[in-house]
């Protein structure tokens, strides 16, 4: 009977998480891609299986981490010891998904919003340098709203509009049904124009066998198991979740 059910709810699963109406696109025209996001896992959650699927057909995935994450416990309180074991964790998960070059800053995990002067001419610089033909970041509602993510997509995209015109910009993002059930931790705060700013779907990418690395990079982030696998993890394991996302979701900036 077990051997018929899990077919059944994988694709019950499946069904529930997938967006038909969203347009399907290749990504491999790509040839440099910068990914830039504030914290480790953050990728891991939002399109390692697109990062390691153009990654394997020989795109240059570049992969900026803003903070060292050492405000990634439960309460969103500081640890600084917390810091060198999200490092390690970025470096196994970026070699578990293949990318060409994991950059790791230390900005200040939960502090950008201080930062942004510092932070807005450090990723000018990033951007001239690396000179990529695809940047991926959160949109502007920081997906649920942390203040780190809006920081970073909000000087992402006032680059893009000002000063690199020419380069498209994607936000990763998620199924409607799956965002109208994000909610933004308590710990974190509120922010009453998240719903109104998070971006839906224009476009999405099918990563077929690369959700597997995708569940691998995602169970490497043992420090962020709770907060990855909170309330799903007590139904069924995560990773039966994670594997009916067979795609991944993103809205192109204008």
């Amino acid at each position: 009977m077990i051997f018929l059910i899990i077919p059944i709810l994988w694709i019950a699963g499946f069904l529930i998480v997938t967006d038909f109406s969203v347009p399907l696109r290749d990504g491999r025209p790509f040839h440099h891609i910068l990914v830039i996001f504030p914290h480790a896992d953050d990728e891991a959650i939002s399109c390692a299986g697109f990062l390691h699927q153009i990654a394997r057909s020989g795109c240059a995935v570049t992969l900026v981490l803003l903070t060292g994450g050492e405000r990634g416990t439960s309460k969103a309180t500081l640890s600084l010891g917390l810091k060198d074991i999200r490092v390690q964790e970025a470096r196994a998960a970026a070699t578990i998904l293949g990318i060409s070059r994991l950059i790791q800053e230390d900005f200040g995990d939960g502090t950008l919003y201080a930062k942004r002067p510092e932070l807005t001419m450090f990723l000018d610089t990033l951007i001239q340098q690396e000179q990529p033909d695809l940047l991926i970041t959160y949109d502007l509602a920081g997906f649920y709203g942390h203040p780190d993510h809006i920081v970073c997509a909000e000087i992402i995209t006032t680059l893009k509009k000002s000063r690199f015109r020419e380069i498209p910009l994607w936000y990763v993002t998620f199924p409607e049904i799956v965002l109208a059930r994000v909610r933004l931790p308590e710990h974190i705060g509120t922010n009453s124009q998240v719903r109104e700013k998070q971006a839906l779907p224009t476009h999405k990418i099918f990563i077929g066998s690369s959700v597997l690395p995708k569940i691998k990079s995602w169970y490497t982030y043992k420090s962020q198991r709770a907060s990855l696998t909170k309330g799903i993890g007590k139904l069924l394991p995560i990773w039966f979740f994670l594997a009916t996302m067979l795609f991944e979701y993103f809205a192109e900036a204008n």
